[in-house]
Order: structure tokens, then sequence, then C-alpha cells
């Protein structure tokens, strides 16, 4: 099963490798990749977080999936204990470096990477449970995560991004959704004309959504391709790898084992916990002051890395 599953994480990683090209042949440079990612995360990813939750869940199946959310934030936390507690003991060449080294045990890839992964052994409903866990990650990003980041400062302005656009949009899905399922508006029901428009747009919104993996992955290999590969050889990469990829996954999932969830969300959780380190602690490392170099390198050693591990993973987990 593990070739299976390799050969299929391959096909994603293609992708990667292709922004990675672009990039490095010149067809991608800084600005053109910030203004996509700019595009992904206030357009594309949130038409995709609309669809996907509105004809994935009725307001009776997001409050019976309360774990999703709910594990994310479990995995993140567990991350980061983990991570305290391996700082007391290993050496840091600064104070950055530590603080660094926490964020990328705390927060990992929880969105881009596994959103493919997801959708590619369980389909819309196993991207619908994504994005809906995601409200999670991104409470811990800005939170446990920051916390770690600036070594245990929280500041006003980390607290505002939990007001992102795709924040938003999931709030508007939910919203939706709760019109939809309590308010019976027979208005709509019942003019046709109506229903057309609506289902026009829905189907409209979810081509656009469709369009958020490939450009996330494709920009993901245009980053990762800009970082030295000098910066392998940073002290305590070995010790971010084995936690990031092994100790911190094994944790996280014995964790949602105790959870009240049915397999398929458990699966979909315990993707996102193999998953490796952030692309965006780079950003977030540079714009905290931390540890950007040790950032890059842990991203860089992470990713090439999990196209092993995850398939390990994923053949162990789907036994």
């Amino acid at each position: 099963m593990f070739f299976n599953v390799f050969i299929r994480l391959l096909s994603i990683f293609l992708i990667i490798l292709a922004g990675a090209i672009a990039r490095r042949r010149g067809f991608l440079t800084d600005d053109t990749a910030s203004a996509m990612a700019v595009c992904v995360t206030n357009f594309f990813y949130p038409a995709l977080i609309v669809s996907s939750i509105t004809s994935g869940f009725t307001i009776k199946s997001l409050m019976s999936n309360w774990v999703l959310p709910a594990g994310t934030v479990v995995i993140m936390l567990t991350g980061y204990i983990i991570g305290i507690l391996f700082t007391g003991f290993l050496s840091f060449e600064s104070i950055k470096q530590k603080n660094t080294f926490l964020f990328q045990c705390t927060i990992n890839n929880y969105v881009f990477l596994p959103l493919p992964v997801a959708g590619m052994f369980l389909g819309n409903t196993g991207i619908a449970h994504l994005i809906f866990s995601s409200l999670g990650s991104e409470i811990s990003v800005w939170t446990i995560g920051i916390l770690g980041l600036t070594g245990n400062r929280i500041e006003r302005k980390s607290l505002k991004n939990l007001f992102s656009v795709p924040i938003i949009a999931l709030f508007f899905a939910i919203s939706v959704i709760t019109i939809r399922d309590v308010f019976t508006i027979d208005a709509i029901a019942e003019n046709i004309f109506l229903k057309n428009i609506i289902q026009g747009f829905a189907v409209s919104l979810d081509m656009f959504g469709k369009a958020t993996v490939p450009l996330a992955l494709f920009l993901a290999g245009s980053r990762i391709s800009k970082i030295p590969m000098y910066q392998l050889r940073i002290k305590n990469q070995f010790w971010i790898v084995f936690l990031r990829l092994v100790f911190i996954p094994a944790a996280a999932c014995a964790a949602l084992s105790f959870f009240p969830a049915s397999y398929e969300i458990f699966l979909v959780l315990s993707i996102v916990a193999i998953m490796p380190a952030a692309i965006a602690s780079i950003i977030l490392s540079d714009a905290y002051k931390a540890d950007i170099e040790f950032a890059s390198s842990s991203v860089l050693t992470t990713h090439i890395l999990s196209l092993l591990t995850i398939p390990a993973w994923l053949t162990f987990l789907m036994k």
C-alpha cells in the first residue's frame, strides 16, 4: 500500500516541483508570487471554503462535527507542549532560533498540502471536513503559535489576524447554512428563477474555488525553491524533522484516538497531524523578528522528507 500512496502523493509534489521550476526559470518573480498568494488567500480559498462548507454540511452536521476544529487545536497544542519540553534540554544559537523551533513544533501545513491529500482519499466530504477543521488551526496559529514565536508574547495585531478573509468566509458559510436550514424561505423555494440564479452562483463559486489547490501548491513550490540549500546544515535540523514528521504526529494521533469521532473524521485530523512545517512560518518569522533561516531550512527539509513519511503514516493509519 505504501507504494500506491507514494505514487498518488508524488502527483501532488509534481505541482510543487512545477512551481519551483517556474520560479527558478524566472517565470515567477517575488512580486508576482506575492500577488498570486494574495489572490489565493483572499479570493480562491474563500470561494472554496464557502462552496465546500455550504454543500458538504447542514447545521446539524456542523454541530455534531465540533471535533474537527477541536481536534486541530489538540494537534497544535500537542506540538506546542512537546516543543516546550524539547527546548528545555536542546541548545540553540539564539533565543530567536529557540522561538522559531517552538513555532515549527506547534504549527504545521494545515490547509494547502493536506487539502489535496484529503480530497484524494476522502473526496469532497474530506475537503469540507478539512476546511471546517481549519477554524481550530487558525485560532491556534494566532494564539499559541505566535506565543511560541515571540517568546510568550501575544500582541494585539496577532489577535486581529483571527479575522482574516478565510475566517470571515468560514463564518459566512456557517451563517448561510444556518439561514438555509433553520429558516424556510418559501419565496426562494417556490421561485424557479431565483433557484436557478442561486444554483448558477453555486456552480461558479465551486469552479472558482477548485483552482485553490493547484495554485497553492504551485506557489508553495516557488517559495521553497528560493530557500538556499546551505541552510540545511543549521543545527537542530535533525530534531525538528524528527519531531515534526514522526514524534508529534504519533503523539497527536494517540490523543485523537480518544475523541468521539468517526473513522473518516479521525483520518482527516490525522492527515493534518502528519503534515510538514508550515510554509507561512517563513513569512511570520520575518514579521515577528524570529530566525528566518531556521524557519526556511525546516520548511525545506520537512517537505522533502514528508514525501516518504506521509505515505508511511497513511499506510499505517488506513489499515
